[in-house]
């Protein structure tokens, strides 16, 4: 896919008035409106966060396997500033640790 062909699909969280049972299935269901979108062997980067997300790594999970479902290739951008003290090593490493 050359650069000028990369599509981006805009996403909005909706907190949820009551705790979710089903965090996973959850996920599954917001992503599924988008499973058409995905062309098979598509890579789709998911920029994962940690600042306040309870549970983000089923969040995370549940995420990963829509996209491979739909057949696209997920891979994580580390989207958390200063996180693991800024650098994409420790990054990764306070990703790990979430699982």
């Amino acid at each position: 896919m050359r650069p000028s062909e990369i599509e981006v699909c805009k996403a909005r969280l909706i907190h949820a008035r009551q705790p979710l049972a089903d965090i996973a299935g959850a996920t599954r269901a917001a992503l599924a409106p988008l499973a058409g979108m995905i062309r098979p062997g598509a890579r789709i980067a998911l920029a994962v966060g940690s600042r306040g997300v309870a549970n983000i790594d089923v969040i995370a999970r549940a995420a990963v396997l829509a996209i491979r479902n739909a057949g696209g290739e997920p891979f994580i951008v580390p989207a958390m500033g200063s996180h693991g003290g800024a650098t994409a090593e420790g990054q990764a490493r306070v990703l790990r640790d979430y699982g």
